[in-house]
Formats: structure tokens, C-alpha cells, sequence
């Protein structure tokens, strides 16, 4: 008796996408909007529930990355702050307004410098570490071992991330635009030759409130894009050890280009809608 001949059963994949075509980035945007608002719900949760383990996690996130990155953010900004009255004291003098620097170091700091350093230092600080982290236990099994014991990695690993992130970066805003001026007055005084009455009372002159809250909420959208996306990073690698390193790599690169995709978008909303402010 002969045997029956065998028949091949075609098994459904999953799609895959060409790299860099529209569909694969499409893909990776809706992949991330849905971990973003996953994250937030949780966010919300944790925000309203008592002690657990994931607030534990929250505090121990919140101390690597703003404690750990203070020192690096102050050094920085002061830094920026001397950068920045140089530059713009020299652009200023063909014109003899030397004087207006510090009105110009005012406002431009707490805009657009200090969120811009703070994001820039996050990300090279924290992004590879973030997507390393969650790119490693993804290789390791240990992600795939906490959805078969029910409970969903966004919550425990990620969102304790994104809220540290959220806290963090804003802190660490406030301390650099306290900062940068810093280092504006060392210039102008050391380096230039202004009175520090002369600095203090054009700095308070120029600097207003309106002008912190928009860095404060540029810092809010810089938390979110750097979270996400390193958390998706992290998540989304391949699982084999070499990957780790690979998804560090991809969540700084994407980090910063989202992060300056973002302030520009800001920015170009101000400009056009001047009276939103």
C-alpha cells in the first residue's frame, strides 16, 4: 500500500517590511504611540495606587538618572552659558549693543538652552542605557517570563521609565536654566568687563515667567520622546546578545533626532502662532 503523498500546509508569518521603507517607519511610529499610551495608562495607575514594587522602581530610576546626571548637567551649563555670552557678545559688538547680551542669554536660555542641553545629556547618558537594559532582558528570556506569568513588562519595566524620565528631565531644565546665567555672569564679568549690577539687573529686566514654562514644557515632550523611544528600542531588538548593543546605538540616534524633530515642531508653532504665548 503505497503512502499518501505529503501536502505542504503554507504557515502565516508575520509581515515583514523592507528597512527604511514607509511601511516599516510607519510601523515603528504606531509600535511606539502604542507603548506611549500604554505607558501612560500604567503612569496613571502608579500615580493613584499605594507603595508597590513598581513606585519602588520609579524612586530607583529617578535617583540614576537625575542624581547621577546633576553633576554632568551643572558643569554643562555653565559651560553653555560662557559658550553663549562669547558668541553672542561678539555678534553684538560690530553693532555696539554688547550690553544687550545678557537680555539676549535670558530668555534664549530658558527657551531653547537648557531644555536642548538637558535632552542632549539624557540622551547620551541614559537612552543606550534604557534600551541596553530592556534589550538585554529581552535576550536573556526574562521579558517573555513575565508575560507567561501574566504580567504585562510595560508596567513593571517600562512605565517606572517613562515616569522617571518625566520627572527627571524638568528638575534637571530648572537647574540648568539656573545655570547657563551662571556662566553668562562669569563671562560678563571676568571676561568682558560688565558689572555684575549691570548683569543682574538686565537679567531680571528680560527674564519672564512665560519664558520657564515653555522650557519646562519642552522638557515634558523631550521626557516622553527619549522614553518611548528608547524603551522601544529596547524591546523591539533582536534576541541575541550581539543585539544589545545595536538597539543602545538606535535609541540614542532616534533620541536625538526626535528630540530636535520635536523643538523644531515647537517652535515652529510659536512662530506662526505668536499669540499662543
Amino acid at each position: 500500500m503505497e503512502r499518501p503523498a505529503a501536502t505542504n500546509i503554507p504557515v502565516p508569518t508575520a509581515p515583514t517590511y523592507a528597512p527604511g521603507s514607509l511601511s516599516a517607519v510607519g510601523g515603528r511610529f504606531i509600535s511606539r504611540g502604542r507603548l506611549g499610551a500604554r505607558a501612560l495608562y500604567w503612569i496613571g495607575w502608579i500615580a493613584f495606587s499605594r507603595r508597590s514594587v513598581v513606585t519602588a522602581g520609579v524612586e530607583g530610576e529617578v535617583a540614576a538618572i537625575g542624581l547621577g546626571g546633576l553633576r554632568l548637567v551643572a558643569s554643562a551649563s555653565v559651560l553653555v552659558g560662557l559658550i553663549a555670552t562669547f558668541q553672542v557678545s561678539y555678534q553684538l559688538a560690530p553693532y555696539g549693543a554688547e550690553t544687550l547680551t545678557t537680555r539676549v542669554l535670558a530668555w534664549f536660555a530658558a527657551r531653547e538652552l537648557g531644555p536642548i542641553v538637558v535632552a542632549i545629556l539624557v540622551v547620551a547618558r541614559s537612552a543606550a542605557s534604557i534600551a541596553g537594559e530592556l534589550a538585554s532582558m529581552s535576550a536573556t528570556g526574562e521579558i517573555d517570563a513575565l508575560r507567561a506569568m501574566g504580567l504585562d513588562p510595560v508596567k513593571y519595566l517600562v512605565a517606572p521609565k517613562v515616569l522617571a524620565v518625566l520627572i527627571v528631565l524638568p528638575a534637571l531644565t530648572v537647574i540648568a536654566d539656573a545655570m547657563i546665567p551662571l556662566g553668562g555672569w562669569i563671562g560678563s564679568t571676568v571676561f568682558l568687563g560688565y558689572s555684575t549690577n549691570q548683569f543682574v539687573e538686565q537679567f531680571r529686566e528680560s527674564f519672564l515667567p512665560r519664558d520657564l514654562s515653555v522650557g519646562i514644557g519642552k522638557a515634558v515632550l523631550f521626557a516622553l520622546v527619549i522614553a518611548i523611544i528608547s524603551a522601544d528600542e529596547g524591546l523591539n531588538a533582536e534576541r541575541k546578545p550581539h543585539a544589545i548593543g545595536a538597539a543602545a546605538t538606535r535609541a540614542v540616534v532616534f533620541c536625538l533626532i526626535g528630540v530636535l524633530a520635536m523643538d523644531t515642531m515647537v517652535n515652529a508653532i510659536f512662530y506662526f502662532i505668536p499669540s499662543i504665548l
